[in-house]
């Protein structure tokens, strides 16, 4: 496995040892989208922001722009909310940004 003598060596970093990794230079290479994670044997993208809510038949939809294809924004699609369940830090993030955008708390009158 290891060397005798990195027998002590802990094997954990810094957080700010990382660095975010660098855009390819090469131009018009294309990169591909990170693959879906599986989660109980069904696909899952993750989320990268929400660009929109909307309230639609007393549904609440939002528009999502997924990791990995934020840079094509006609790749965004509306989903409803609760099929999002593991995004509530971007709700957060999303309904601090635009609080008098439909969110999980607003009801029509």
């Amino acid at each position: 496995m290891f060397p005798q003598q990195w027998n002590s060596v802990h094997p954990v970093f810094h957080v700010c040892l990382l660095e975010p990794v660098k855009k390819s230079c090469i131009p018009n290479q294309h990169q591909l989208p990170p693959p879906p994670v599986l989660v109980v044997e069904q696909e899952e993208w993750e989320v990268a922001q929400f660009l929109d809510s909307n309230l639609k038949r007393v549904k609440l939809w939002y528009l999502v722009e997924w990791k990995g294809l934020s840079e094509d924004p006609e790749r965004a699609t509306w989903e409803l909310f609760s099929n999002l369940t593991n995004s509530s830090d971007l709700f957060k993030d999303f309904h601090t940004l635009y609080p008098d955008k439909p969110g999980p708390n607003t009801s029509r009158v």
